[in-house]
């Protein structure tokens, strides 16, 4: 039992492992202030010191890593992520993966590449959308992950409800998100705030109108 729980630890571990690595090797070629910013074109408009750079990139996978580790042990329905613990492993994963990408490509565009962030970006965080909403319907109510709402918290086909809606949400809107580099700056721009706004609020309202239409049956 021990082998199994310490195998999920594995990769997440490997990716931090990996950054600090890829950190260490290249950080004497690295100019001393490094892109951490692109505008929509995919320009940067934004550099901080290296060292600054690497401590706060790693510490980041590092705190994310303990957080998600930790959030099953303070949950006060830590009982409930025995039921879907493959799918918030994943979870896990996916979000250590998104860093790990974002850390090459600000080595890469360090390093005098030419790195495609404006497209490169919203496809991976597109892909983590797909992710978590694939595996949001397996969860059970918890007060960390997936729709947290007061109505689904205290009524389980409420939370089963929302969770389906808002899976099938996060997938409608990664795969916009994936679509996004392709579209004009423009409309690049002007639609990428609204997407996320209905990936968020949309499940809350459902869950609302779940609520309310119970209420009064």
């Amino acid at each position: 039992m021990r082998r199994i729980k310490l195998n999920k630890h594995v990769l997440p571990i490997t990716l931090i492992v990996s950054t600090i690595i890829f950190w260490l090797v290249f950080y004497g070629k690295l100019p001393g202030e490094m892109p951490i910013h692109w505008n929509v074109s995919g320009e940067v408009d934004g550099y901080a010191p290296k060292l600054f750079t690497m401590f706060m990139s790693i510490g980041i996978m590092i705190f994310v890593y303990l957080l998600l580790v930790f959030i099953p042990r303070i949950d006060p329905k830590k009982e409930n992520y025995k039921y879907f613990s493959k799918g918030y492993s994943i979870i896990h994963l996916s979000s250590l993966l998104l860093f790990f990408v974002i850390n090459l490509l600000v080595i890469l565009s360090g390093l005098g590449y030419k790195v495609n962030v404006g497209l490169v970006i919203p496809i991976i965080i597109g892909a983590s959308f797909i992710v978590i909403g694939n595996y949001m319907p397996q969860t059970k109510p918890n007060y960390f992950v997936g729709i947290k709402t007061p109505w689904a918290l205290n009524d389980e086909n409420n939370w089963k409800r929302t969770q389906r809606f808002g899976g099938k949400a996060f997938i409608i809107g990664g795969l916009m998100f994936m679509i996004l580099p392709f579209l004009s700056d423009s409309f690049e721009e002007f639609i990428g705030l609204p997407v996320v706004l209905v990936i968020l609020l949309s499940p809350i309202l459902y869950s609302y109108l779940l609520f309310r239409n119970r209420s009064k049956a």
